[in-house]
């Protein structure tokens, strides 16, 4: 049997169901596919989200899912800080098998149709390379989709990507996590990131989801790190000791976070991206959470636009950055913070600092300034901007 629809989605995460849910509202009959056994499980994400971004969700959030409000954020290199309150630094921490039930359930309400333990195996294509049907396989069993735009939002390692042979050789962002309890937060409030040897060319962080409970994690760019060993080093930081001295691992957390496109196009005959596998995130702390949300609410509502001759779907990524123009413009962090780079260690973790704290502005000429004059230039301009010294 083919299982015919206007739209399929494949990935049950933010995008995915919100792409789902918005062209099913429109009309189209849509039909959403996960892997996974159950939507929101296993959790690869540090579950922070931005208060700022909250006024450009599609839909109101319930207060029931903003499980802990964060007062701002805290950032540390080679025993320097910056703390910074209010404004844009605010957020709360989301338990995302809640938070990924709960889109997914909007998106059933508007009719979507959802086989989770879906595994997406093959494409059959067309004319114009459009697809016409996916193949996949649910409880050993084939099953074929018929489908007349293909929505992939399954994340970085998409199969959507490697199906239609399009992934580019980039960096992505490797992330240890864990969420720990028992711990004794040195700021229960805030968000803390830290830069240095254990997280390379990346950061590490201790994002609170309780009083004394938080997910802790260290990232980098470079594939080849033992990520067990720079989780160690991170938790052998003597600020770092003292608040986890008596925690205990509850969850592992663990995934991978675009860097930079893993595609040169967004769109591909009738295949559109969203969500990770299309990079839409907000740098520099590769927030994707509810930009993927903005975004597959965006493509829903176009595709049921393309459907009906009204809209073009090269410009997907046009209106994405006339209605949300902030993952476009953090693009300037990208090349700075994740790219190679020949700036010595001690200098680059304080930069990073500099640059995610605002305290440094993200142009090449202040960078080649800071670094031309070396490590106490930097540190010195970092202090008088607001930063202070906490081993």
């Amino acid at each position: 049997m083919t299982n015919k629809c206007d739209v399929l989605v494949v990935g049950g995460g933010p995008a995915g169901s919100s792409a789902a849910r918005a062209a099913a509202k429109k009309g189209l009959k849509t039909i959403l596919i996960e892997e996974d056994e159950e939507i929101g499980v296993p959790i690869k994400c540090a579950e922070g989200i931005g208060a700022y971004l909250i006024p450009y969700m599609p839909f109101d959030v319930p207060k029931e899912q903003l499980e802990w409000k964060i007062d701002g954020i805290y950032f540390w290199a080679d025993g320097i800080a910056i703390k910074k309150d209010g404004g844009i630094w605010k957020g709360y921490s989301v338990n995302r098998s809640k938070w990924d039930k709960w889109l997914i359930s909007l998106a059933k309400k508007e009719g979507v149709e959802v086989f989770t333990k879906t595994k997406l195996v093959s494409f059959e294509f067309g004319e114009r390379n459009n697809v016409i049907e996916a193949i996949a396989i649910r409880n050993g069993k084939k099953i074929v989709f018929a489908p007349k735009y293909v929505i992939g939002a399954d994340g970085v390692e998409s199969t959507v990507i490697d199906l239609l042979e399009v992934r580019k050789n980039v960096s992505v962002g490797h992330v240890k996590s864990y969420e720990i309890n028992n711990l004794e937060l040195k700021y229960p409030r805030h968000d803390q990131i830290f830069f240095g040897e254990f997280a390379p060319r990346a950061y590490a962080y201790i994002f609170p989801i309780s009083k004394d409970t938080a997910n802790f994690g260290i990232g980098t760019v470079y594939k080849d790190k033992d990520l067990d060993n720079l989780f160690e080093e991170f938790l052998d930081i003597p600020l770092i000791k003292k608040q986890v001295k008596n925690g205990n691992i509850t969850i592992e957390k663990t995934g991978d976070a675009p860097v930079k496109n893993l595609t040169d196009k967004i769109v591909y005959g009738n295949v559109f991206l969203a969500g990770d596998a299309a990079n839409q995130n907000i740098k520099p702390f590769i927030e994707g959470n509810i930009p993927g949300i903005i975004c597959g609410n965006t493509l829903g509502e176009l595709i049921f636009d393309i459907h009906k001759g009204k809209e073009n779907p090269q410009k997907y990524e046009k209106i994405i950055n006339g209605k949300f123009n902030l993952i476009k413009e953090s693009e300037k962090y990208v090349d700075i913070v994740y790219g190679e780079s020949k700036i010595k260690n001690r200098i680059y973790n304080l930069l990073m600092l500099g640059l995610m704290s605002e305290s440094v502005l993200p142009n090449e000429k202040d960078i080649e300034q800071y670094v031309s004059k070396g490590y106490d230039f930097l540190k010195n301009f970092i202090l008088k901007k607001g930063g202070y010294f906490e081993k």
